[in-house]
């Protein structure tokens, strides 16, 4: 399903594209009422159990099998991703619809000089469903202006642990929220180009495959999120 929306939403973004392509952004100074935009994030999110579990399997791992003499780790930091936004103004307020898709990977690598290389990877991968209400501060130019919003989502998530003896896929939603600062300029064609920053609060407290709860090595629930900050820039159409 969530794959259906994701597919449809862009075929929505491209076609209107075409159309907004062919129609004139802002005649008289005025500001754009539509706004079909597609983004690229990365950011900065706290997931340390994600980071402890992988640390753990990877010292266990070398513990038992002679001949690996050290691990490496990529910590799960820094979630990236991308976003399909539909915004629609009246005057300096607004509305948006947003769906995307996000993730963050941590990874453990043990190795050796004669012996075959170990991994074991946590993937949180995340589909956000969002609202947000703007309000639009508009600069001299009728081309540029500034944007402030805040808003609340349905988060997808989806923890898939691979490399160890409970591999699998651990699912949860959540609600969260976000706020964001946004810069955008539009040529009088139509062709928009932004940037922002967006803070936001999601956090998974538990990850479950069926009756099987993901827990921590101190019996804790294992959790995970995008509670952090990101930035994040993009191009699309206005009109």
């Amino acid at each position: 399903m969530i794959k259906k929306i994701l597919f449809t939403t862009a075929a929505l973004l491209i076609s209107t594209s075409f159309i907004a392509n062919t129609t004139v952004f802002a005649s008289d100074g005025e500001k754009p009422s539509i706004q079909l935009l597609v983004s690229g994030v990365i950011g900065y999110a706290y997931n340390k159990d994600m980071g402890d579990a992988v640390d753990a399997i990877g010292e266990d791992y070398i513990l038992s099998n002679p001949g690996y003499k050290g691990i490496e780790t990529t910590m799960p930091y820094i979630p990236v991703g991308f976003d399909l936004d539909f915004r629609y103004f009246f005057d300096s307020f607004g509305i948006g619809l947003q769906v995307g898709s996000h993730a963050a990977v941590a990874e453990t690598e043990a190795k050796g000089s004669s012996v075959p290389k170990y991994t074991a990877t946590y993937t949180l991968s995340v589909i956000p469903v969002v609202a947000t209400l703007f309000y639009r501060f508009d600069s001299d130019s009728s081309n540029s202006f500034v944007l402030l919003g805040g808003g609340v989502g349905y988060y997808f998530g989806t923890m898939k642990v691979e490399g160890v003896s409970w591999a699998g896929d651990f699912n949860q939603s959540k609600i969260g929220f976000h706020a964001l600062v946004e810069y955008d300029y539009a040529f009088d064609f139509g062709l928009t180009l932004f940037a922002g920053v967006k803070g936001r609060y999601l956090k998974f407290n538990e990850f479950k495959d069926g009756s099987n709860v993901m827990r921590n090595v101190d019996g804790s629930k294992f959790k995970a999120g995008l509670t952090g900050v990101v930035f994040y820039f993009g191009t699309g159409f206005s009109f």
